[in-house]
């Protein structure tokens, strides 16, 4: 246990106070917007409506997802290697420096009972389109993208918290007792969600942007679902799907350009609602003045220090502000901070690049070993800066006949030099690798244990629900 003794008292009295005021995400009653079901499932429209809200909802300002403070991306990006942090508020220590308590109201409320909210109203859809009127081809679109972001959403929740309840149904009675179940059981209802999702969803959008899943987005989700499982076949096999769109999928040549709204590189991608800018990512990351103690976050040395010569991600995704002797390197995929009109970048959920480099990890672990490193090259390439006379060979090719073992470190490499700022990959690529302790415990010392790889349990669903049990080490 890592409570540290002068937390304990005010644990115990905040652990008081939301036992008093606060109920369970699990036992609450159904939104307002999904109470008349009747009127909403009448007809195609306001049905596609409902759907639309579920995308909203992940783009919304304090989702898991949105992209700004206590997101995924800015909190998984704080318990790994990928940022400094400026901040003195405790709620942000914590994630830093693998510290945290299940009184932590931000992880309870952001991590948790946001995911938890998009699968409620994901299967409130659900049920709502089973017994509705609603055409059949479009009954089958929206029960596919449904049941895509219900996955997406335990996706998450399963690598943050490990064992977690599986809901499949708005019955808040059964809900509220649900018992908790292991990763193989939440990936074996991810797989089986999307899969059926794949058979459901259109294989084009069904708009001019590219903010609603369809065939190939299951397909790429999939894709690193089973990586994470180590099926290395059924991997390989989803990636190559979604590669082999050309007419569909392009890796951007220009750097810049990958993170445009409805860029080629983009599976998937949200329109996030009410930002300052066009993405919370660019308004909380580019940084035009120094980082406070609120909350800010820099690019750390680590991370810094492993790109390579003449890596165009170093000069085309970092950007820099200097502040008299100072300068800060901020992460700059998203290049509008604030004021923007109209709108020309949104939230990157899936996209071409992390398709190569699943494949190229799933060949590698099948003994496939040059042809993965070959997709590992196509990524590099479009890195791959105009030689100078001070970097002649900027980030050359990976030679064949490199070692399995070798290999797997490039994959590493390259996945934390092309995701890095993106939905927590750092930190949860540690994790399933098996790889946090070897880098984590010499970078957090005594803060760092081999049971941080785990968010505790919120302290409220562990009093809400007594079938529910504490991480270990919390």
């Amino acid at each position: 246990m890592k409570r540290k003794k002068h937390l304990i008292i005010m644990e115990l009295l905040l652990l008081a106070s939301i036992i008093i005021s606060c109920k369970d995400f699990l036992k609450i009653d159904p939104p307002v917007d999904q109470i008349d079901t009747e009127k909403v499932y009448s007809n195609d429209e306001t049905a596609i409506s409902a759907v639309r809200g579920l995308y909203v909802r992940l783009g919304t300002l304090g989702s898991f997802s949105f992209g700004g403070d206590y997101s995924l991306v800015t909190v998984a990006g704080r318990s790994a290697d990928e940022f400094t942090d400026y901040s003195t508020a405790i709620n942000y220590l914590q994630f830093t420096q693998n510290n945290l308590t299940p009184l932590n109201t931000n992880m309870r409320t952001n991590l948790w009972q946001h995911p938890y909210s998009v699968i409620y109203a994901a299967n409130s859809i659900i049920e709502n389109l089973e017994r509705s009127n609603v055409t059949g081809s479009v009954k089958q679109q929206l029960t596919g993208e449904a049941k895509f972001v219900r996955s997406l959403c335990y996706f998450y929740l399963t690598n943050l918290f490990g064992n977690i309840p599986i809901l499949l149904t708005t019955d808040y009675r059964l809900n509220a007792i649900a018992t908790a179940s292991t990763p193989d059981q939440v990936y074996q209802q991810i797989i089986t969600d999307l899969t059926s999702a794949k058979e459901l969803l259109s294989e084009n959008y069904l708009s001019a942007d590219r903010i609603r899943a369809n065939k190939w987005a299951a397909s790429a989700l999939l894709a690193r679902v089973y990586l994470y499982r180590k099926d290395w076949v059924n991997a390989e096999r989803e990636s190559s799907l979604v590669i082999a769109r050309s007419s569909q999928y392009q890796l951007r040549p220009d750097l810049d350009q990958v993170f445009l709204k409805n860029s080629t590189e983009a599976i998937l991608q949200l329109y996030v609602i009410g930002t300052p800018g066009n993405t919370y990512e660019g308004s909380y990351f580019i940084l035009t003045a120094a980082p406070t103690t609120s909350n800010g976050v820099t690019i750390s040395n680590q991370l810094l220090s492993a790109f390579q010569p003449g890596d165009l991600r170093s000069t085309k995704w970092v950007g820099t502000f200097t502040s008299g002797n100072t300068s800060y390197k901020f992460p700059y995929k998203y290049k509008v901070k604030t004021g923007a009109t109209p709108v020309n970048e949104y939230l990157m959920v899936l996209r071409l690049a992390e398709q190569y480099l699943i494949r190229a990890e799933a060949l590698i672990n099948q003994d496939k070993v040059d042809e993965g490193v070959a997709d590992l090259n196509i990524v590099r390439t479009r890195a791959r800066a105009t030689a100078t006379i001070a970097i002649p060979q900027p980030l050359p090719n990976l030679a064949d006949g490199m070692s399995k073992s070798n290999a797997l470190l490039v994959v590493e490499q390259e996945r934390r030099i092309e995701l890095f700022a993106e939905w927590g990959h750092r930190w949860l690529d540690l994790k399933r690798t098996g790889r946090a302790d070897a880098i984590l415990k010499p970078l957090k010392g005594a803060n760092w244990q081999t049971t941080d790889e785990l968010y505790p349990i919120p302290a409220t669903e562990l009093i809400n629900n007594p079938n529910l049990k504490p991480n270990p080490g919390y």
